[in-house]
């Protein structure tokens, strides 16, 4: 067996392996719940469990407001520390700042992706609602045939929204009856967390059996944590999906570079600093997408989810290219984003200064970025690409790592049919400094096809210099 420049021994390709029967009489006692709620009708179920569960929140709101925000500032310092520490403790892999992590070879040729949302069937199946699931499948063909690694880089699949079917009900309702015992028993979280996951993975076997076949037989597969698939931190749920994706290790952040050393390029999902989604604020997060998953419910409409706009925008470079900068205690902003991008760069830059130091990719916020303006700083974050996701609609938006390149950096790109990209009106250009840095489409390169049209990879860069630029920043 050969060893590949990641280190990972390569073996049989293989597909997806079929899902274990339950053993145990709880996982047996969780499977059958889940097995006979599938097959009731989904509306009713899903718009009574929705009104029960707002009704609930409204009488306890005196209690939810204050339980939520009392300990945030303490979250948002412990998180802001964190970040300040993260610079230094990547050159001996602390666990304590990054968690669990993993050094690959920074001559290697990396795929990175985030955010794909994989998840049950039903109104909650957000891949399959935005028509990029074929689309991800397509980039998995191409990518593994020209020897590239993948990088899952977290909320790959989705635990946390609940809803959308009688499946997802039961979900939701087992989840809770966990989460009230958690503190004296932890045993029917994890079953509920395994057996949802055996279900996301039947809903998207194709999509596992190329990853399977492809990177996972190989050895070019290494998964990332993010926030809504966090159960798989638990190795109680982590052998669940190592049973189906045999080898599979889940970690909190790769490096590319060598021990000891500074690396040329981390790669982490990015809640790992965000109170309200970090390992410690995480209930914050879940209760939040909990209750926006009942919304959902009653009002047909899913608010994490963009349009065609966004995605016309983005391709014809009108989109805006800005990190988040949230300064105060709560660290939530009017968009309601909670990831204080500012922080990391003013992190990373002061460690290492603005043009030196690690790349830094992360996901999470699911804008696509590169070189991003920093109206924290009023300045650019050069060394800083964020990969988007995979459920913005009809486009995916990855990042990656060509080790063997002139210019090792991470590549931002999109893959979208053909028909998507042209022709792209999106309104007139706009003149503030995130605009003026907009990302730019450049190389295409077809890659694969869909029902016989051509799927494209896209290269989007910003600009190296926008000459009025300086004179926005300055003043």
């Amino acid at each position: 067996m050969s060893l590949l420049p990641s280190g990972l021994t390569q073996v049989t390709p293989r597909r997806v392996a079929e899902r274990p029967e339950p053993t145990g009489w709880l996982d047996r006692t969780v499977d059958g719940i889940m097995r006979r709620s599938s097959s009731l009708p989904g509306p009713p179920a899903t718009r009574a469990w929705a009104s029960l569960k707002l009704f609930a929140v409204i009488f306890a709101s005196p209690l939810l407001g204050p339980g939520l925000f009392a300990t945030l500032p303490l979250e948002t310092a412990r998180c802001r520390r964190r970040a300040r520490r993260m610079p230094q403790a990547l050159r001996t892999d602390d666990p304590d700042v990054v968690g669990a992590s993993a050094r690959l070879d920074p001559a290697g040729r990396y795929l990175v992706t985030s955010d794909l949302h994989r998840c049950i069937p039903g109104g909650r199946d957000w891949p399959r609602q935005q028509a990029t699931d074929d689309l991800y499948r397509v980039a998995l063909d191409h990518y593994g045939a020209e020897g590239w690694g993948l990088i899952e880089a977290g909320d790959v699949e989705d635990f946390w929204m609940v809803g959308g079917s009688a499946l997802g009900v039961a979900i939701d309702a087992l989840r809770m009856l966990g989460a009230a015992l958690w503190p004296i028993d932890r045993r029917l979280s994890h079953a509920t967390a395994r057996n949802q996951l055996q279900r996301i993975i039947d809903n998207y076997e194709a999509t596992y059996s190329a990853i399977a076949e492809k990177f996972v037989g190989p050895g070019r597969y290494w998964r990332l944590s993010g926030n809504h698939d966090d159960p798989l931190i638990r190795p109680e749920v982590a052998s669940a999906l190592a049973r189906r994706l045999p080898g599979a290790v889940v970690h909190d952040l790769v490096s590319l570079g060598n021990p000891g050393q500074i690396p040329e390029a981390v790669i982490t999902h990015g809640h790992l600093t965000d109170p309200w989604n970090s390992p410690n604020g995480a209930w914050r997060g879940r209760f939040v997408t909990w209750l926006a998953s009942a919304l959902a419910d009653l009002s047909g409409d899913e608010p994490g989810l963009t349009g065609a706009a966004a995605r016309t925008a983005l391709l014809a470079g009108r989109a805006g290219n800005r990190l988040r900068s949230i300064r105060g205690p709560f660290s939530v902003d009017r968009d309601q984003f909670t990831l204080n991008e500012t922080e990391l760069h003013e992190s990373f830059a002061g460690h290492f200064g603005e043009d030196a130091g690690p790349w830094l990719v992360l996901g999470h916020t699911h804008v696509p970025g590169d070189g991003p303006w920093d109206p924290g700083t009023n300045s650019r974050y050069e060394r800083y690409v964020n990969s988007g996701s995979g459920v913005a609609e009809r486009v995916i938006t990855a990042v990656e790592w060509d080790g063997g390149a002139a210019e090792r950096r991470p590549i931002l790109v999109a893959i979208a049919r053909m028909s998507d990209l042209d022709p792209v009106d999106a309104g007139p250009e706009q003149t503030d400094p995130a605009h003026r840095l907009a990302l730019r489409a450049g190389e295409r390169t077809a890659i694969g096809s869909l029902d016989g049209e051509p799927v494209v990879r896209v290269v989007l860069r910003a600009p190296a210099t926008v000459p009025p630029l300086s004179a926005v920043f300055a003043g």
